[in-house]
C-alpha cells in the first residue's frame, strides 16, 4: 500500500511538472481577429533576421472558412522557428470582399502585446502593388480584382522587428 502511494504520488508530480512545461512552450501564437467573408487562406511568410526578402521556403498557408462575422484566425509558428519579421497575404480567392482586420494578438510563452485597429498600419505597411486599404474602418482589399495574389500586410521598417524582439527577451 506504502510504494502505491509513493508511486501515486510520483505520477501526479510528473504530471504537474509536464503541464507546467505546456505553459513555456517557445512558439509565437499570431491570433487575428477578422472578418473573411468567402473560404480562402492566409499565407503567412517569415524570415528569422531583420531582412524582409520573403520566399515561399520560409512560408506556410493557413485555411480559413469565410463568416460575415468576427472570427478569431490562429496561426502558430513551429518550436524551431522565432520569426523577427512576418508578412500576411490575405487570399487568393478572386471573389472575396473586403478584409476588415479588427485586431492583432502576438504571444510568446507569458508575453504578449495587441494591435488594434489603426495601431495595425503603424507596424504593418500594405503592399501598394495589389492592395487598397480603409484605415477608418481597417479593411483591405485587392487593387485589382482580376489579379490572383490577394492584399497583403509587410513589415513597416523595423517597427514589427523591434517588438517581437522584446516579446522574446527574457527581461
Amino acid at each position: 500500500m506504502k510504494a502505491f502511494k509513493i508511486i501515486s504520488f510520483i505520477a501526479v508530480l510528473l504530471l504537474f511538472i509536464n503541464c507546467e512545461n505546456n505553459n513555456n512552450i517557445n512558439q509565437l501564437v499570431v491570433n487575428i481577429d477578422v472578418v473573411i467573408q468567402k473560404t480562402d487562406s492566409i499565407n503567412v511568410y517569415y524570415t528569422e533576421s531583420k531582412t524582409i526578402d520573403f520566399t515561399d521556403t520560409q512560408s506556410f498557408w493557413t485555411k480559413v472558412s469565410g463568416n460575415k462575422k468576427n472570427q478569431n484566425i490562429q496561426i502558430v509558428f513551429p518550436d524551431s522557428i522565432q520569426p523577427k519579421q512576418i508578412r500576411l497575404d490575405f487570399g487568393r480567392n478572386l471573389s472575396q470582399n473586403d478584409v476588415v482586420l479588427n485586431k492583432i494578438d502576438f504571444i510568446y510563452k507569458n508575453k504578449s502585446f495587441s494591435l488594434k485597429g489603426k495601431e495595425i498600419f503603424y507596424i504593418f505597411r500594405v503592399d501598394e502593388n495589389n492592395t487598397v486599404v480603409d484605415k477608418l474602418n481597417g479593411s483591405i482589399i485587392r487593387k485589382n480584382p482580376k489579379q490572383i495574389n490577394g492584399p497583403s500586410l509587410y513589415p513597416k521598417g523595423d517597427k514589427l522587428f523591434n517588438r517581437l524582439n522584446q516579446l522574446y527577451s527574457e527581461k
